[in-house]
């Protein structure tokens, strides 16, 4: 009916628009600097952030974003974010082997 249609509408939206992990959408290549933002509403987030890799606490940064200096394959992986507004959902982040290795390989 009209009125689930509404409802499905809207629960989409206030998902949508709660928290949620900024994480690089394209594969990032080992050595690159990665830095992982959690954000409330779209807005930068200045709320204490938590970061878990693989369901596993990471760290926890004050000012909402962690960087990674230089990603391995190890780094791979499912990450989320928590901070006092919620939970994000998880991001599947891929490493790729080093330029040198692509180009000769």
């Amino acid at each position: 009916s009209w009125r689930d249609l509404f409802i499905y509408d809207v629960y989409i939206l206030y998902t949508a628009g709660a928290v949620f992990l900024e994480s690089p959408a394209l594969p990032v290549t080992e050595g690159d600097s990665v830095t992982l933002r959690c954000r409330y509403q779209g807005t930068p987030s200045n709320f204490t952030a938590v970061f878990y890799k693989d369901r596993s606490l990471i760290r926890t940064e004050t000012t909402g974003e962690m960087t990674i200096p230089a990603v391995s394959k190890s780094d791979e992986g499912l990450y989320k974010c928590t901070n006092s507004e919620g939970e994000s959902p998880e991001s599947w982040i891929t490493v790729t082997g080093d330029r040198v290795e692509e180009e000769g390989g």
